[in-house]
């Protein structure tokens, strides 16, 4: 994996030892760490966070939903490892996301637990999925296609519309 993920960049949104743990064994693949939270971490994970990425500059207490979405679709990470909480932001910003918190589906202790970590993230950043996203819908390329386009309402669409209206009796 280190050759696909060499100089990809991660927003790790956790806390406590996964702050320091998870930093350390992806920095040592190649990846770059772009941030990491610090709120529920010890004095102790902070300072070997200190050590692994030699300055605090990366550390955050917080970050609001609003500075999380613009780094995240500014392409400042290629990714963000966090809860299901934040999620959505990732998505909203057409980013590749990675439930690492205890929600997650895959373990991701000692080593081999580091391997299938590694491994989902170079699943996710590398899902085909995420350059159909990133393209402009048609109707963006040509707008003078949105009268052409065919309707899309379905024959329960059509059905509802008439009894609304014959419920309603102002048809």
């Amino acid at each position: 994996y280190r050759q696909r993920l060499q100089g990809k960049r991660v927003l790790l949104n956790t806390g406590g030892v996964k702050s320091w743990s998870v930093v350390h064994a992806l920095m040592e693949i190649g990846i770059e760490i772009v941030g990491t939270s610090i709120k529920k971490s010890t004095v102790q994970d902070k300072e070997r966070i200190k050590q692994v990425l030699k300055h605090d500059k990366h550390m955050f207490e917080s970050m609001a939903a609003s500075e999380l979405y613009a780094m995240l679709s500014e392409h400042r990470a290629d990714i963000m490892l966090s809860g299901g909480r934040t999620q959505f932001i990732a998505l909203k910003a057409k980013t590749p996301w990675l439930d690492i918190n205890q929600e997650r589906q895959h373990p991701y202790a000692g080593y081999d637990g580091m391997v299938e970590l590694v491994r989902q993230i170079d699943l996710a950043i590398h899902n085909p999925i995420w350059s159909q996203v990133r393209q402009p819908a048609p109707w963006d390329c040509q707008p003078e296609l949105i009268g052409e386009l065919p309707c899309t309402r379905n024959e329960t669409a059509y059905l509802f519309d008439e009894f609304a209206c014959a419920t309603a009796h102002e048809c």
